[in-house]
């Protein structure tokens, strides 16, 4: 329903914002792009024209809509990980929304090329919300300790990096959601990070 009333977009960067993150961390263009949970692929578009490839991952059937539309190629939610390997992952405010976050980065983990990028963005504080779930909590939650939105950036990288996941670059930008019939939008802090992948030390 929320592509049939215009709804449900979130404007996280605009792509020369998502150009220069990605140039700072000395990120490769070319190659394939996947964005899991992509919702309705405007976040990422204005950047994957950036990739030769344009995949996606989407749960809502209007939406998977949408996303064909605008060129996507659309992977299972499950699988997706599996069909090869990906120069850059986006999971844009995704993580505080699925109930198994962990589980989700493992995924990004594994699909990443060497050389490739996994671009997050994630709004904080920390609250996370998953609809799916009855309690509309995550069967997984993410270990962000702190209080200041600097404090739970420090948490969260430190938690990347046992991941396997190193900082490249990162910034703070407003997130702006189109909101619900109580209010026309809502504007969060989202911390936006570009990790490269690393080896885990046992």
């Amino acid at each position: 329903m929320c592509r049939w009333l215009g709804r449900g977009s979130m404007f996280v960067l605009s792509g020369a914002q998502a150009r220069r993150l990605l140039g700072a961390a000395g990120a490769r263009v070319g190659g394939r792009l996947v964005d899991v949970g992509a919702g309705d692929g405007e976040v990422s578009r204005r950047f994957a024209h950036l990739y030769d490839d344009k995949l996606a991952t989407e749960i809502s059937s209007c939406m998977r809509k949408a996303l064909k539309t605008k060129g996507y190629t659309l992977l299972d939610t499950e699988s997706w990980c599996e069909g090869g390997e990906f120069e850059c992952v986006c999971m844009l405010n995704l993580l505080d929304r699925c109930a198994a976050p962990r589980g989700m980065l493992r995924q990004a983990r594994a699909a990443l090329a060497s050389h490739g990028v996994l671009l997050l963005a994630l709004v904080l504080p920390y609250k996370p919300y998953v609809e799916v779930t009855p309690d509309h909590k995550p069967t997984e939650r993410l270990p962000i300790t702190g209080v200041t939105f600097e404090e739970q950036v420090s948490s969260f990288v430190s938690f990347m990096r046992e991941m396997g996941f190193e900082l490249s670059a990162w910034s703070r930008a407003p997130y702006l959601c189109e909101g619900d019939f109580a209010q026309a939008y809502y504007w969060l802090d989202d911390s936006v990070y570009v990790f490269k992948p690393i080896d885990i030390k046992s």
